[in-house]
């Protein structure tokens, strides 16, 4: 068969140069598959396959499929002999002929993506091959025929979001392509999914990872091949580890280790030896992982592949830090740093990479684990030796691993790959803090302070800036491709799963989102000062913020919780200083749980009085603040200050009485909020739906519209919107035309994320950050839970509040639990009055406060009552329009008026 083969390729070669016609293109092609199939070395094929490109272009002016099919051929072949240039060359000019020649194999695209993914994956260029494995996949299952394509690019995409730390990414794609292999019945790719997905899910340290594994084994029978059973058993190992199953968990990795061994897989048996060691090295025995390690970079050294024996000496120095050998760690994590393919060779302990070098790097998570860990060593020599130069050396490394996660975070899309990372890296900046204490160093503190937190929120600020730099054409293109995802979204969230339509959906969204991602990505060649303000990196320092953020008579207080210890940055117009407080979080967390009850028994309002004294004297009282109004940038707790007691003797001794409070996500984030505001139609804008659609069951809010009818009157010129007409869309299309918004309204946090309400429907989280061009300057959420919603370490409460403030409102007063609608009113009322007479935002709350306790009972003087309502955001005065005031205006026109008539009857009398 393969002379048969052969022969054809020689005759159509000989009458080629002979003279003779030109042969037919299907006898072209046949040759293509005969040099496909043959059993020849590359060499040979690549000489063949150059014979007939030869021939077809001589024969056929224009490339057609057969064109692109050798020449997508000679990629491949190419790629066997690591000649990537042509490689990469010659696959992408067969997707060009594909994708537009009028003579074109459309599915056969499907081939070419593949392979190019797979090439820029095999160059640790992790983007590029995303793109072209997306690529393959949404193409792929087009075609049935192809399926089996797509479900490679499902399991090797998900393999490589996960060797990159991209863990819910990684558990996505590998659900999305087992439901597709599901579908087809191909349970080969099946069980390699399940696989990925829970390998993912340990990483998550999701518990459910255990069935999932489980499901995938159960599937496995005496055919399938060998290296199913080694994906399977290896994150079987890692789920039995999970569990503290010791015996199991080191007979599986010992025996995949066999598996792969066996069969050579070199890159696979150093993975093996660390997973091992890591194992080992969690249940203690950091002997039994040295020698894992050890033997780790005999196989890492074997596969040539940089990153993972720079995996290996990082765990080498994980194990010598936990014999406190901090020097030899220090040797182990520069081999790794120096092996890194990024030509950093110093060998110096104290040298690190630079920016430069840092951009080259594809595997961000390997290089912030060896800076990380690196860091915490130099640290623990500072803290043994007490010499200042190791405590430099810590913060410099620190700075650089807080680069690196910058890098990290820009190619992780999706809210909760970016929070899990958050969450990874705060152990870092806990001791960057701590390293900027012992040194005093106020300005590295406040760094580690504002990167530790709110990275959602002006990764969005940062968005909004942007867009001025932004061509109102891309734009447009980028907001329609965050609707058409969020529309995506909800529809999914309505579907069942398992049904076909859900699977539509599913396929649907991973259309538009994979659209959205490549969009953004291009954005660095064709707007690069839109991409730079976007991904902006600078973080506030005491100086800006001192220069532009405080008033002679504000400071700010910015904490960072860790488990017994809040590190305290208070900035003032004279300086800033460091402190380090230890607190009981048992106590906060008792006093946040206490400060919502409607009535309190003798026993519970004892209790809440030790505990608000407690809080204060532990978190506040230390600090001495001088100044009446304070900025609190809190960090995992929202604590409202201003309801906590100074004596615990006087029932009415809270720190409102003292000071004026507003709250921030992060100085940063206040800071990018001031920026210029467009003109508002109307100063302000008061919505009360007071009855809501049946389908809603929500209990009407009699009184709202009422209230909202009263504090129209403090203004200039406003609008007024309740019953049916506080409805949604009325709502999103007249609340970024309006200054100061005043809602009324039902909210909750009890879902999976926060709800506010209107007359006809419900508003959710992703529609209130469609919001764009607002001129609003404060939007005051008078609703139960507004202001509490998911909690996410170092982001804070993702709530309704937080919405607004995404939306770029800079400031939003906004309730931290269920409220009395009475209460509200009146309080509320009482701040817009404040607020008309031009009092920046956090005097006119804290004077509506005070007013409405002076003027209550004791039993109404609860927390419960007036401490839900806190501000976020800029606090200065509304500007502009907004206060009634005095009618100067009516005045002037009536003087006139009246000289008119003076100078008439002058003239006529």
């Amino acid at each position: 068969m393969m002379r048969r083969q052969l022969m054809i390729i020689c005759c159509l070669a000989t009458y080629f140069h002979a003279g003779a016609q030109c042969p037919a293109r299907q006898t072209l092609m046949q040759a293509v598959i005969a040099v496909e199939q043959s059993a020849d070395d590359n060499n040979s094929k690549i000489h063949q396959l150059d014979s007939l490109l030869a021939i077809q272009k001589r024969c056929y002016k224009v490339k057609d499929s057969v064109y692109a099919r050798i020449v997508h051929r000679m990629g491949n072949i190419y790629h066997l002999q690591q000649s990537w240039d042509n490689a990469i060359a010659y696959t992408k000019d067969a997707i060009a002929v594909n994708s537009t020649a009028k003579d074109r194999q459309e599915p056969f695209l499907v081939n070419s993506y593949f392979n190019l993914g797979l090439f820029y994956d095999k160059l640790y260029l992790y983007e590029e091959s995303y793109h072209y494995f997306d690529s393959c996949i949404l193409l792929g299952i087009r075609f049935p025929e192809k399926t089996a394509i797509a479900l490679l690019a499902f399991e090797r995409s998900a393999f490589s979001l996960y060797n990159n730390g991209q863990y819910q990414q990684a558990k996505n794609i590998a659900e999305l392509g087992y439901r597709v292999a599901h579908s087809v019945r191909n349970s080969l790719s099946e069980i390699a999914l399940m696989a990925q997905k829970a390998q993912a899910m340990v990483a998550l340290e999701d518990t459910a990872a255990g069935g999932v594994i489980r499901q995938a084994i159960a599937m496995l029978t005496p055919t399938t091949p060998e290296v199913y059973k080694i994906v399977c058993y290896t994150v079987y190992a890692a789920v039995c580890g999970k569990l503290r199953q010791e015996k199991e968990a080191v007979r599986w990795y010992r025996q995949v280790l066999r598996w792969n061994e066996a069969a050579a897989r070199w890159s696979d048996c150093a993975r093996n030896t660390l997973d091992l060691g890591n194992f080992y090295l969690d249940i203690h025995q950091p002997a039994q992982a040295m020698q894992c390690y050890r033997q780790g970079v005999q196989f890492a050294i074997k596969s040539a592949d940089p990153y993972v024996l720079a995996g290996v000496y990082n765990n080498i120095g994980s194990a010598c830090w936990n014999l406190k050998k901090y020097r030899e760690a220090l040797v182990n994590y520069q081999l790794g740093l120096t092996t890194l393919p990024v030509n950093f060779k110093d060998p110096a302990i104290t040298a690190n990479p630079g920016y430069d070098r840092l951009r080259l790097v594809n595997n961000n998570y390997f290089v912030y684990t060896l800076l990380s860990n690196k860091a915490e060593s130099l640290m623990e020599i500072y803290r043994s030796t007490g010499e200042q130069q190791w405590g430099k050396a810590a913060l410099q490394t620190f700075m650089i691993a807080d680069l690196s996660v910058d890098l990290m975070r820009w190619k992780q899309s999706g809210e909760p790959t970016q929070l899990y990372w958050r969450n990874r890296t705060r152990k870092m900046y806990a001791q960057a803090i701590e390293v900027s204490y012992l040194l005093q160093d106020a300005n590295a503190a406040c760094h580690f302070f504002e990167k530790s937190r709110a990275v959602l929120l002006n990764d969005k600020l940062n968005e909004l800036g942007a867009r001025r730099l932004l061509p109102a054409a891309a734009a447009a293109e980028e907001q329609q491709l965050r609707i058409r995802v969020n529309a995506m979204q909800q529809q999914l969230a309505m579907e069942t799963a398992g049904t076909p339509a859900y699977e539509e959906a599913s396929q649907q969204l991973f259309r538009e989102e994979k659209g959205l991602e490549r969009f953004i990505a291009g954005l660095e060649q064709r707007h690069p000062g839109y991409y730079r303000y976007k991904y902006d990196t600078s973080a506030a320092t005491p100086a800006l913020i001192r220069k532009q953020l405080l008033a002679a008579d504000q400071e700010l207080v910015s904490y960072f919780m860790a488990d017994s210890l809040a590190y305290v940055l208070q900035v003032t117009v004279q300086g800033a200083r460091l402190y380090k407080l230890p607190y009981v979080k048992k106590d906060v967390e008792d006093l946040l749980e206490t400060m919502d009850q409607r009535a309190f028994t003798t026993t519970a309002y004892s209790r809440y009085r030790e505990l608000s004294y407690k809080v204060y004297k532990q978190l506040f009282a230390p600090l001495q603040l001088p100044g009446k109004r304070v900025i609190i940038s809190g960090d995992e707790y929202f604590i409202p200050f201003e309801a906590l007691l100074t004596d615990t003797l006087a029932h009415n001794s809270y720190l409102l009485r003292k000071h004026a409070f507003s709250y921030t996500y992060a100085a940063g984030s206040l800071l990018k909020q001031q920026r210029a505001m467009g003109r508002a139609v109307y100063p302000f804008l008061g919505i009360a739906p007071v009855e809501y659609a049946a389908d809603l069951q929500l209990q009407p809010l009699p009184g709202a519209a009422a209230s909202v009818g009263r504090i129209r009157k403090d203004y200039n010129k406003g609008r007024v919107l309740t019953g049916t007409k506080a409805n949604r869309d009325n709502f999103l299309e007249q609340l970024p035309r309006s200054s100061v918004v005043q809602l009324y309204t039902h909210a909750s946090a009890a879902g999976t994320e926060p709800v506010l309400y209107l007359a006809d429907t419900s508003l959710r989280l992703p529609e209130i950050g469609l919001l764009e061009d607002t001129v609003t300057a404060l939007i005051i959420l008078s609703s139960c839970e507004s202001g509490t919603g998911k909690l996410a370490r170092g982001e804070g409460v993702l709530s309704l509040g937080r919405a607004f403030s995404m939306a770029g409102i800079p400031a939003v007063i906004t309730s931290l639990w269920k409220i009395d609608n009475n209460a509200t009113y009146e309080l509320t009322e009482k701040l817009h009055d404040a607020l008309a007479h031009g009092m920046p935002k956090d005097i006119a709350l804290q004077q509506a406060k005070l007013a409405y306790l002076d003027g209550q009972e004791r039993d109404r003087q609860l927390p419960y009552y007036w401490a839900s309502a806190v501000l976020i955001g800029d606090a200065a005065a509304v500007k502009g329009p907004a206060p009634k005031g005095f009618p100067y205006g009516y005045v002037l026109i009536g003087l006139f008026f009246l000289i008119l008539v003076v100078v008439l009857l002058r003239k006529y009398f």
